[in-house]
Formats: C-alpha cells, sequence, structure tokens
C-alpha cells in the first residue's frame, strides 16, 4: 500500500557494504523499518543518508506491506528543518540520547497520534529554545505516559516512591522505594512543562541523579529496555 506520511527518524545501521536499515516513527503506522538499498554508495541520489539522522522530521512517499517486515522508500524530503540542534554539540548529544531512549522504548507498529505530536512538537521546542539544560528529563518524565508507564499520580504528599508499583507511598526503606531529594524533584517535573524554570535542579550532580533514576524506572517496566550507550557523553558534555 503507498502511503505518503510524515515521520520522524530514530536511527539507521549499515546493511551489507552499500545499505542501510532505517527506523522512522511514522504519523500514520507508528514504528516502521526501511531497507535503503545502495545509498551508501557515492553516486548522487535522491535519497540521501543525511536525511536519516537523528529525530529528523520528514515526509515519506513509502510502500508499506503491514507484515512486520522491513519496507521500502519511494522519496524523503525533510520538514520543519531545523535551525540549531545540528550546530550545538549539547543539543545534538541531547538529540542523540533521546533517540536512543525512543529506539528502544518504542515497539508498536500502530497509529499514535498524540505520541507523535508529542515527539515533534518536543523537538521543535529544543530547536527554539536557548534555555534547555532540563529539557531531556522533562522529555523522560512526559514520555513515561505515551509507554503506559505513568506513576499513580495520587498520594503524592507522601515522602516515599515504591518504583516497583509506580505509586508514591510512606518510605519503608526498601530496595525499590526511594525518598528524597531525587523524589521531590521527580515531582516537580511531573507537574511542569518544557519552559517552566526549575532552580532547584541547577546542576549536572542533580541532573544525572534524576536521569539515573528515570532509566532504572523504565528499565523496570519496559521489557528488554537497556541504558542507553549514548548517556555517558551526554554527561561529559552538562559536566
Amino acid at each position: 500500500m503507498l502511503v505518503s506520511t510524515e515521520a520522524i527518524s530514530l536511527n539507521y545501521i549499515k546493511y551489507s557494504e552499500t545499505s542501510i536499515i532505517v527506523k522512522c516513527f511514522t504519523k500514520s503506522n507508528g514504528l516502521k523499518s526501511y531497507l535503503l538499498k545502495g545509498i551508501r554508495t557515492s553516486k548522487k541520489k535522491k535519497i540521501n543518508i543525511g536525511f536519516f539522522q537523528p529525530l529528523t522530521q520528514l515526509e515519506l512517499d513509502a510502500n508499506h506491506r503491514n507484515n512486520g517486515g522491513l519496507e521500502s522508500l519511494r522519496s524523503v524530503k525533510i520538514i520543519n528543518p531545523y535551525k540549531t540542534i545540528h550546530l550545538d554539540i549539547i543539543k545534538n548529544s541531547i538529540v542523540m540520547f533521546l533517540s536512543e531512549i525512543l529506539s528502544k522504548s518504542i515497539k508498536e507498529e500502530e497509529k499514535n497520534l498524540a505520541l507523535f505530536n508529542f515527539l515533534k512538537q518536543s523537538i521543535v521546542w529544543l530547536d527554539q529554545s536557548n534555555s534547555f539544560s532540563n529539557f531531556h528529563i522533562h522529555f523522560l518524565t512526559k514520555l513515561l505516559p505515551f509507554m503506559g508507564i505513568s506513576p499513580n499520580l495520587s498520594n503524592q504528599s507522601l515522602d516515599g516512591f515504591n518504583m516497583i508499583e509506580g505509586i508514591f507511598c510512606k518510605y519503608d526503606g526498601s530496595e525499590y522505594c526511594l525518598n528524597g531529594e531525587i523524589i521531590s524533584h521527580f515531582k516537580i517535573f511531573l507537574g511542569t512543562e518544557f519552559d517552566e524554570s526549575i532552580r532547584e535542579v541547577n546542576t549536572s550532580k542533580k541532573r544525572k541523579k534524576l536521569i539515573e533514576f528515570l532509566i532504572k524506572y523504565m528499565q523496570i517496566h519496559l521489557p528488554d529496555f537497556k541504558r542507553p550507550n549514548s548517556l555517558n557523553i551526554l554527561y561529559e558534555l552538562f559536566g
């Protein structure tokens, strides 16, 4: 079936000597993987490998067989080209980190317009923003409901958080029950937007603790979710 759709590039891997497999999150059909043959050759191609940098917004004409296998692309063009992300090393590293998170967490081949719009609007916000030091923490926190693992927001007055149950609770000292500053900060992020300044989280050490908490929470609740390789690069830059 021929489909024209917006899409967000997540990543690509090399396939054979001249080809790549691209993973995209499409507006029409959710997660899709495409085989692009011969794209790594020196000959001029209508479809350029540069189109598939992490979280690039695209418009695709594709053949979708919807059988779980690799699909094919007929044409690609970039829409909403970014003005700062690929020129700013920190923004670029954030995007690489988030694209790896999404590649590891999104599994379903089904339309999810709310998730697509969230991704699209979030990255546009990052591209346009001059104050983005906590953007990746905001993003991970807001991603949880789309993954079906949103914490229960009742009982936020209690001092603990049970990572297994995903509930706020009275701190009991058990392995997966946390309290203290990290949970206080988590509560703040649950109720704020990207453009709201969170003065309580203003050091790389505090950000690292929150990110590690969120990654661990995702590892507990998402099958096969692994710690992103790009995370250490992000820490070095923010450090």
